[in-house]
């Protein structure tokens, strides 16, 4: 027997809280992370990072958290290298529910095996334009 009512009687009175984008600013030269920073430069963080971490490396992130550029090594610069550069990108980013999209790929080579892909990404907290510097040889 299905039930008539999905609900199971529980009842709506909750609102859902945004919750905030506070977090540690962090210093990428190696001294330790000083004060809290929130809004778009938080949200600036966020990407450097996302973009930052190879996707199923690390067993600390979730397996939804990261980048896959591993299997883009060793490509030759090619228009199919750049669309997969900015599927991945837009994979990456958009597992982050503060992430509405990213838009307006660009892609510049940068050198022989170097290309510089520039992109704004849409947050809730506002329009924060990045890029990704690819090369196609492997750390």
């Amino acid at each position: 027997m299905l039930p008539n009512d999905f609900n199971d009687g529980l009842k709506g009175d909750f609102t859902i809280a945004e919750q905030p984008t506070q977090t540690y600013r962090l210093d990428f030269d190696g001294a330790p992370a000083s004060g809290k920073i929130d809004g778009v430069e938080a949200m600036r963080q966020a990407i450097l990072l996302a973009l930052n971490t190879e996707r199923f490396t690390y067993a600390i992130y979730s397996w939804n958290y990261g980048i896959e550029l591993r299997s883009l090594f060793g490509q030759g610069i090619t228009p199919y290298l750049q669309a997969r550069l900015q599927h991945v990108v837009e994979e990456a980013l958009l597992q982050d529910d503060r992430i509405l999209q990213v838009t307006g790929f660009t892609c510049v080579r940068a050198g022989r095996d170097e290309l510089r892909t520039s992109f704004i990404v849409h947050t809730t907290q506002g329009d924060v334009p990045s890029e990704l510097n690819w090369g196609g040889e492997a750390a």
